[in-house]
């Protein structure tokens, strides 16, 4: 293990310039002029897991292609997946941006442009551990697969379709994931949980136009008033959602996540300060951090109708909408939660005017089990790299993945974060500290070694 740690730390710079090169393709995923790009960023990967030992190939989707590459001469070892990202999101404004996005500057301990931390950055950490082992030991502890895909930031709408078709392929024990965040800087965390989410749109029309408010007012229905009823019976005054049946099947935080909560020292005024909020708000009876992590939510995301530009237009209007977000969590089903959101605003909209409710897409929540042997394997490698314990935490987010893989590979996953919470992922002058890269390539090697099977 020494020899592999030296040789990481003796490659820092190598290892930076990696992430300098792929940083530079603008890959971002949801612009069609960038497919070349994207294209091109897949390819460099693929040299890249060759040029370090892998066999790898770039397999074709429906969309972006995406690069597989394995190292299977471990008899006898478990199977373990890293998946990832090589994608971007847009650049946004550009004027605020410090620098071009797509060249790489390094300020201090920290290297700014876009992928830098989500996910490009963090990626390569398990090419680098690769790297290092079959370098000074010419093998790996365990057998190892890359999943690395193109598609992450449009929601990798071929990547399900992909797994299924490749189930033998991808065959394994475990998922190894590094796209998700630390809970402070410098304090390695690993994310065990992920909210589902169903997202659903109310559409009210009225009249067949808009009609004089004078002329009209007080005959017919005003959408808007109603759209505002619907949406405001959806809470109730403690702050905990009205859907009939929507808590049914969730799931209490266990005493040994309240535990790790506490370890956190999270801070609910300063948080909320941070956010630029005027006072806290939330389900009554609940702490913040169970609040955005461990409680299912609903919110209205967006509403639209009636006269909006500047001046007066005095209307009734004739369509209005809103579209709304439910976060779910453990044992919630998806399915089960958007039929319960229909059929509450069904029997709740009144006949005078039409209602439509749109499907939007629906996520299971997930979440691992905290006494695996690969979470185990994970608290060692993340204590000794970083020389403090780990901090465990659920994501308040999505990851739609997360599920997919446990219903199609039957394999549970296991998120390590590098992520800085300063990151500006997918904002301007995204960012990572190149020490928690370091350290983090150096976990992922330790954890290797840890999650083989000693013989």
């Amino acid at each position: 293990m020494q020899k592999v740690v030296e040789y990481l730390k003796q490659q820092r710079e190598a290892h930076l310039k990696w992430t300098v090169d792929l940083c530079r393709f603008p890959s971002i995923s949801t612009l069609k002029d960038k497919a070349g790009d994207v294209a091109a960023a897949v390819k460099w990967t693929h040299a890249l897991c060759e040029s370090i030992g892998l066999k790898a190939r770039v397999m074709e989707t429906g969309g972006h292609p995406l690069v597989y590459a394995e190292w299977c001469n471990a008899p006898g070892q478990p199977t373990y997946l890293a998946y990832g990202h090589v994608d971007v999101q847009p650049i946004g404004d550009r004027k605020l941006w410090d620098a071009d996005p797509f060249e790489p500057t390094r300020k201090d301990d920290w290297l700014i442009c876009r992928g830098s931390a989500d996910d490009k950055g963090q990626v390569l950490l398990y090419l680098r551990a690769a790297a290092a082992w079959l370098a000074t030991e010419k093998r790996l502890p365990v057998n190892l697969k890359f999943l690395i895909e193109a598609e992450e930031e449009i929601g990798s709408p071929n990547l399900a379709p992909f797994v299924r078709d490749n189930r033998e392929l991808l065959r394994c024990d475990h998922i190894l994931i590094s796209d998700t965040g630390m809970h402070e800087d410098g304090w390695p965390t690993v994310t065990y949980g992920t909210r589902g989410l169903v997202y659903r749109e109310i559409k009210l029309s009225g009249p067949a136009h808009d009609l004089h408010s004078g002329s009209h007012g007080g005959v017919v229905a005003n959408v808007t008033h109603v759209l505002a009823d619907l949406l405001s019976s959806l809470h109730d005054e403690d702050g905990s959602v009205n859907i009939p049946g929507f808590y049914d099947r969730v799931i209490p935080p266990s005493e040994e996540e309240r535990r790790n909560a506490t370890l956190l020292d999270f801070n609910d005024l300063k948080y909320i300060a941070d956010l630029g909020a005027p006072g806290p708000y939330g389900e009554v009876g609940y702490t913040t951090i169970e609040r955005r992590s461990s409680r299912p939510t609903l919110d209205c995301n967006g509403i639209y109708g009636g006269f909006m530009d500047e001046g007066k237009n005095t209307i009734i209007p004739a369509r209005a909408g809103a579209k709304v977000s439910m976060r779910l969590v453990p044992d919630q089903d998806a399915r089960e939660i958007s039929m319960l959101f229909e059929q509450t605003i069904r029997s709740r909209c009144p006949q005078t005017v039409r209602l439509e409710v749109l499907d939007h897409g629906a996520a299971d929540p997930y979440m691992a089990p905290l006494d695996s042997a690969a979470m185990t394997a994970a608290r060692r490698a993340l204590r000794e790299s970083f020389d403090r314990e780990p901090a465990f935490i659920r994501e308040g987010g999505s990851l739609p993945i997360l599920p997919m893989f446990k219903q199609v590979l039957g394999a549970d996953s296991l998120m390590l974060g590098f992520a800085s919470p300063h990151c500006n992922a997918h904002g301007p002058n995204e960012k990572v500290r190149i020490p928690d890269l370091d350290a983090g390539a150096e976990s992922v090697a330790r954890l290797l070694a840890y999650l083989a099977k000693q013989v």
